[in-house]
């Protein structure tokens, strides 16, 4: 081991935000066990053709020099699609991040985090794990299991071939000898000779290998402190979850770490894939955001940027969030743009946000939350047989038939993501003038629009009618809001 390396490493990792000095600690621990079976393992952080290093150098570099290149922006702070690094809140009254840390600590256990849409999931594991130890990989895509194993080796930049060769010499000595005699009656005489000769060769054997699969990831990361985060395990077919649970489960009794991530009507896929699994995944459930948890992103990053945006604009944006960590990034992210708060604000400056204002920064923030093609055809129904559907006029001198009314009384305040029977009736009845739809028309509308979602998103769940409950759901906080604010649901 390089020990001049060490100290340069603990200088440039006194300047790295904290949860860097963990890696720091990895240096050390390694530099005092014993070295593991795989060579790359062994001083991964301080040979430089380990892809461990090159990933590690990469974040520190960006850690390092881009805050030295340019002042701190609006797209830094507020980031819908990657860690909040300035937002990040950590909900301490729910414990995710002590029950996720206790998870992991568990030996051969797979974890399984569930939650509804954008959430913040993964960057909850983000935060727990560190993004420099985590391997994401999607389940969408993945039409075997053995693909499981190739998009973490890809991650890691491990080559899909590698070749040895071996060379083999020989050497061959031989050696010849005569002798004669000859005699006459007065004189003898002897004749001997000798000859000598060497031979020598060299052949060279090359030996190609490819990459190995579970046994390789095994070989790579077990007893680490990476981990594997399987995001959307349930979009792989049935017949791959089965035979992929299968390894996932002799990966963890091996100690590779490894995170599933899923929605709640999903969470249990892992288990139902393969049974015995049952009491070897430990369950970390993420609900949706509180409103104070949700202003309190808001308050922070406009902190970070300078920027003095009243305390009941934020607690609306909170509210249009509907729970949604992502969705309360991307408004914010919009209100920079629409109040031109480009980079951090030299001195602290107070931003006046008007009506006019809020729906303008709203109808902005609907571009990241594009459900057109859906709500067009919840609005058109399913086709009808020769009879028109009744019509209906609403509060804002609009009218539309009984699937246009139902997603109007959705999107009627107050904010809600499930509604019951009775919820809708009443909803239904405030939007109308004049008399309105009758329940059983509302009840078999509901469920043709369960059936349009599913067929137009079979892998995702955004809007659901439990026929036993009489309850309609839209777990998707992105659709209630592109209902409220797209303007689909005038024209």
């Amino acid at each position: 081991m390089n020990a001049r390396l060490l100290p340069v490493v603990t200088r440039l990792f006194s300047r790295l935000p904290a949860r860097w000095s963990a890696r720091l600690d990895s240096l050390k621990r390694l530099r005092a066990r014993p070295p593991p079976r795989c060579t790359r393992l062994r001083q991964p952080f301080l040979e430089a053709e380990s892809w461990q290093f090159q990933r590690l150098t990469g974040a520190m570099d960006r850690c390092l020099l881009e805050p030295m290149a340019r002042a701190l922006s609006a797209f830094d702070v507020f980031t819908p699609s990657s860690f909040p690094e300035h937002t990040y809140v950590p909900r301490d009254e729910e414990a995710l991040e002590k029950k996720l840390r206790f998870a992991l600590g568990t030996k051969g256990q797979i974890v399984s985090v569930s939650g509804p849409s954008k959430s913040g999931k993964t960057v909850l594991v983000e935060r727990v794990v560190g993004k420099e130890n985590l391997i994401p990989i999607v389940g969408a895509g993945i039409r075997d299991p053995e693909h499981v194993w190739t998009r973490i080796l890809d991650w890691m930049d491990t080559p899909t071939q590698t070749s040895s060769s071996l060379a083999i010499g020989s050497e061959v000595t031989a050696t010849a000898g005569a002798k004669a005699e000859a005699g006459v009656l007065v004189a003898k005489a002897e004749v001997s000779g000798e000859l000598s000769a060497a031979l020598t060769g060299s052949a060279n054997r090359t030996r190609t290998t490819g990459r190995r699969g579970l046994q390789q990831v095994v070989d790579e990361i077990a007893n680490s402190d990476f981990v594997v985060l399987i995001d959307d395990f349930h979009y792989m077919d049935r017949s791959i979850q089965i035979e992929a649970a299968k390894q996932l489960k002799e990966a963890a009794r091996l100690g590779v770490k490894i995170v599933t991530a899923a929605v709640p009507y999903r969470a249990d896929d892992v288990v139902r894939a393969n049974p015995e699994l049952r009491g070897r995944v430990s369950a970390v459930d993420v609900d949706y955001w509180r409103r104070e948890d949700l202003a309190r992103i808001g308050q922070s990053g406009f902190n970070a940027l300078n920027a003095a945006v009243g305390g009941k604009i934020i607690e609306k944006f909170a509210s249009e969030s509907a729970g949604s960590p992502q969705l309360m990034q991307a408004i914010c992210l919009f209100a920079c743009s629409v109040l031109a708060v480009q980079v951090r604000c030299e001195t602290k400056t107070d931003f006046a946000v008007d009506g006019p204002t809020l729906k303008q920064i709203y109808a902005s923030t609907t571009s990241v939350t594009d459900f057109r093609s859906l709500v067009q055809m919840l609005v058109a129904g399913p086709k009808t047989r020769g009879t028109e559907r009744k019509m209906y006029q609403f509060s804002d001198s609009t009218e539309g038939d009984v699937y246009r009314c139902i997603l109007k009384s959705v999107a009627a305040e107050p904010l809600r993501l499930s509604f019951d029977y009775d919820d809708i009736l009443r909803r239904v009845r405030e939007v109308c003038v004049g008399d309105p739809p009758v329940g059983s028309s509302i009840v078999g509308s509901c469920n043709h629009m369960s059936r349009i979602a599913q067929e137009q998103m079979p892998p995702q769940r955004v809007i659901d009618w439990d026929e036993d409950k009489s309850v309609l759901d839209i777990p998707d906080p992105y659709l209630l809001f592109y209902l409220r604010w797209s303007g689909a649901l005038l024209d």
